[in-house]
C-alpha cells in the first residue's frame, strides 16, 4: 500500500473520531479570541475618562465593604483613563471580578468569573464543560488534530508541476463536488500554517511531557529561584497595611503613566506585595513583576521566578509568550484578526471532509 494511501486512511479515520469535538473547540476558540473587547462591552468595563486623579486603594476597599463584604480583596489592576479599575475578589467558593469606577469609587459591576456565557465559553473551548475529563479529551484532541494537518499536507502535496497550480487555488465554477474538496483541500492548506501555532500551543497547555521536555531543553531545570517572602519582624501595631500598598500604586502609576499596573493585597504574614507592569496591548511575555517587603514596602532583591522580562529565562520566556501565539495577540490586532478567521475556516474543514467521505462512501455502496 503507497504511503499516500497510509495517510489518507489515517486522516480520514482520526478526521472521523474528533470532528466534531474540533468544530466546537475551534469555533469556540475563535470566538474567544476577542473576550477583551466583549468583557469591554457585557461587564461594563469602559468609562468617560476624565483629568481627575484615580482612586486609591483605600477607596477601593471601602466600596467592596459596602457593596460585597463577603468579598476577599487580593488585587487592584488599574488600566487607562477610560477604562475600570479591575478587582479580584475571592469568596462562596469561587473568584469575581468588580468593576470600579476609577474616578468615583462608584461600584459598576461584579461577575462571577466560573458563571456567565463568556466563561462558559471559555470553559468550552477548555474543557467541553467537562472539568478534568474534557480537558483531557481536549488535550488529546489537540493532539489528533496535529497528526491531522501533517498528513494533510502531504495528502495536499502535488505530485507533479501540472498539478500544482490547482492546489492553491479554488476552482469556483467546478461542480459542487469538485468545488467542495477544493474547500477543504486549499483552505485546509493556508489556515495549517496559522492554525499549528494554536495547536502546537495547546499541546503545551494540554501535556506536562510537553513542558518538561522544553525545561530540558532550556536548562530550566538546573535554575534556582528564591522565593519572595516579607520580614514578618517588622510587622506592628496599627500598621495600615492599604496604605503602603496604595503609595506602591501610586508610584508604580506615576512612574508608568501609559502602562496597566496590577498590584496586589498580601494575606499570609511572609507575603509580599506583588506588581506587575503591564503594556496596554496585554501581552504576557512583556510584563515586569516586582516584589516588596509588605511592612517596610523596601523592593526584595533575589532570583525570582518572576520579574523583569528582559531577565527572564528562555523556557519563561517561551512559557509567558504561549498564550500570546495561542490567540495570535503577539502580532497585536491583526495577529488575532489572522488566528480569528483561521479558526473559523478550520471549524469547516471536518464538514467538507465529511462530505467527501460520504461522496466516496456512497458511491461505493450504490
Amino acid at each position: 500500500m503507497k504511503i499516500k494511501k497510509i495517510l489518507g486512511k489515517i486522516h480520514l479515520y482520526v478526521g472521523l473520531v474528533v470532528g466534531v469535538l474540533f468544530v466546537v473547540i475551534a469555533l469556540s476558540g475563535a470566538i474567544y479570541t476577542w473576550a477583551p473587547e466583549i468583557s469591554r462591552y457585557i461587564y461594563e468595563q469602559k468609562v468617560a475618562p476624565s483629568d481627575l486623579p484615580f482612586i486609591s486603594v483605600a477607596t477601593i476597599k471601602a466600596t467592596i465593604e459596602r457593596e460585597f463584604p463577603e468579598g476577599d480583596f487580593r488585587t487592584a489592576f488599574y488600566r487607562d483613563k477610560s477604562s475600570t479599575v479591575q478587582v479580584l475578589l475571592y469568596g462562596q467558593g469561587t473568584y469575581y471580578n468588580a468593576e470600579i469606577n476609577p474616578y468615583t469609587g462608584e461600584w459598576v459591576h461584579l461577575q462571577d468569573m466560573n458563571k456567565g456565557w463568556l466563561n462558559y465559553l471559555r470553559s468550552l473551548h477548555r474543557n467541553l464543560l467537562l472539568g478534568d475529563v474534557g480537558r483531557e479529551i481536549v488535550h488529546w484532541v489537540t493532539l489528533l488534530t496535529l497528526v491531522m494537518m501533517i498528513t494533510g499536507i502531504v495528502l495536499w502535496w502535488p505530485v507533479n508541476k501540472a498539478s500544482r497550480k490547482q492546489r492553491f487555488t479554488i476552482q469556483k465554477t467546478s461542480s459542487g463536488k469538485k468545488l467542495n474538496y477544493d474547500l477543504h483541500s486549499v483552505t485546509g492548506f493556508y489556515v495549517t500554517w496559522i492554525s499549528v501555532f494554536s495547536v502546537v500551543t495547546g499541546l503545551f497547555w494540554g501535556f506536562k511531557d510537553v513542558q518538561n521536555t522544553l525545561k530540558v531543553m532550556t536548562g530550566e531545570n538546573d535554575l534556582v529561584y528564591d522565593i519572595p517572602l516579607s520580614d514578618e519582624t517588622g510587622f506592628s501595631e496599627g500598621f495600615d497595611q492599604i496604605k503602603l500598598v496604595d503609595s506602591l500604586a501610586q508610584a508604580f502609576r506615576r512612574n508608568h503613566p501609559d502602562k496597566y499596573i496590577r498590584i496586589s493585597i498580601p494575606h499570609k504574614k511572609t507575603d509580599a506585595i506583588h506588581v506587575v507592569v503591564i503594556k496596554p496591548d496585554l501581552m504576557n511575555y512583556t510584563s515586569d513583576h516586582y516584589n516588596f517587603d509588605r511592612y517596610s514596602g523596601k523592593p526584595l532583591i533575589g532570583h525570582f521566578e518572576y520579574g523583569l522580562h528582559a531577565d527572564g529565562s528562555l523556557y519563561h520566556i517561551l512559557h509567558n509568550m504561549n498564550y500570546d501565539i495561542h490567540f495570535g495577540t503577539i502580532l497585536g490586532f491583526s495577529g488575532r484578526m489572522l488566528m480569528f478567521l483561521a479558526s473559523l475556516v478550520a471549524a469547516l474543514l471536518p464538514i467538507t471532509g465529511c462530505l467527501i467521505w460520504y461522496g466516496k462512501w456512497k458511491r461505493k455502496s450504490s
